[in-house]
């Protein structure tokens, strides 16, 4: 799906071991020398262990690769057999008849077949992948294989490759013989953080035919941190991250990308990033519809509420202030002196008259209250946004 969009021929992260994507890193190259180095001295017993996805069967078949064609090699995938099951499928594998139920028919073919290999100077070499599955009394059956030699040399030399559990299975007493017997040991580690960058490159390099930098030097930070160095998991965590990134349109792989990745794959809460990233935020479609709803219903609600203008006030109401009314006293005298009258002027006449008529207060303006809106118009507003809508 990403490799046309990142510039790769294939796909760089499988988990098949392809011999074409061979990295040894320090661990690897070490252990591979010490199988050579056991095989070549005729050792019984060789056993190599490590993590799950640390590189075992690749390791394996970079061995066979490196032995060629003079060697007679059986190679037991499925070890989680019975001692008789195990003798048959080794001579099986050896093309040796293997359909009777007697043990000692199936040791006598299998003798007979060591001893014509020794006179033809071929090695015979029987690899048992995932043997920390074996039953002990299969790894008893094992040990018995084992005996088969001659007074200088061994006839069959037998590796076991198997997950740290098959290291406390030697370690028990009731295998002690068989511990004895092993002349070569060596456990895979992990990828170091510099390794774990190579191991990237070399894989883009590899697929692309040419140097490709995908991941940014704090992606892979990340992907050794996340994935413990195990290259397995890292070729998960990097295949993810390069679909994410392939998703989201970035050329090149984020720290986010591979956390996100790592989720994903782990199952953790918020292991749907990549398939939201893939799929359309329908969440935030709805919220934006909604609010656009919403909006269209106050637009059309105030659209249609009449607007009444405030009046102006006149110059006169706002410069003129009514004086205060004076209220008479109990006595019926006024509560203030008349002012005397002016010189020339004729003194007002006592005694009652006419009552004046009262001044008239300034009017006050009071603006006029707006036309109430009714319910079902703000209803009838929200009916028209939804249709919009």
């Amino acid at each position: 799906m990403y490799t046309a969009f990142y510039g790769l021929r294939e796909k760089p992260f499988g988990l098949s071991p392809d011999p074409r994507f061979l990295f040894l890193a320090q661990s690897h190259r070490e252990a591979l020398a010490h199988l050579l180095y056991g095989i070549e001295q005729g050792e019984g017993f060789i056993a190599i262990t490590g993590e799950v996805g640390t590189g075992k069967t690749t390791l394996c078949r970079t061995l066979l690769q490196r032995l060629g064609a003079e060697s007679e090699v059986a190679f037991v995938f499925n070890p989680k057999l019975t001692g008789l099951e195990l003798l048959k499928t080794i001579n099986a594998e050896f093309g040796l008849s293997h359909e009777s139920d007697s043990q000692r028919e199936l040791n006598d073919a299998l003798n007979r077949f060591l001893v014509e290999k020794k006179r033809e100077a071929r090695r015979v070499l029987l690899i048992i992948d995932e043997a920390q599955n074996l039953e002990r009394e299969t790894l008893e059956q094992v040990r018995l294989i084992s005996n088969l030699e001659t007074e200088t040399s061994k006839l069959i030399q037998i590796v076991l490759l198997g997950q740290p559990e098959l290291d406390a299975m030697l370690e028990s007493s009731e295998l002690r013989q068989l511990k004895q017997r092993i002349g070569v040991r060596w456990r895979l580690r992990p990828l170091s953080p510099s390794e774990t960058r190579e191991y990237v490159r070399h894989r883009l390099r590899i697929a692309a035919g040419a140097a490709r930098e995908l991941f940014s030097p704090a992606a892979l930070r990340e992907l050794h941190r996340l994935s413990g160095g195990i290259p397995r998991v890292v070729n998960v965590l990097s295949d993810r991250a390069l679909l994410a990134g392939y998703a989201a349109g970035v050329r090149e792989v984020r720290p986010a990308l591979v956390r996100g990745a790592a989720a994903e794959v782990r199952g953790h809460a918020g292991g749907d990033w990549l398939r939201r990233k893939l799929a359309r935020p329908a969440l935030l479609d709805v919220s934006l519809a909604a609010a656009l709803i919403i909006c269209a219903g106050l637009w059309i609600w105030l659209s249609r509420t009449p607007q009444v203008p405030a009046p102006i006030a006149s110059s006169s109401s706002v410069d003129v202030a009514a004086p205060p009314p004076v209220a008479p006293s109990a006595s019926g005298e006024d509560s203030a002196a008349l002012p005397e009258p002016a010189p020339g002027e004729a003194p007002a006449a006592e005694g009652p008259g006419p009552p004046a008529p009262p001044e008239a207060a300034p009017a006050t303006l009071m603006p006029m209250p707006a036309e109430p809106v009714s319910s079902s118009d703000a209803v009838r507003g929200l009916q028209i946004g939804r249709e919009i809508a």
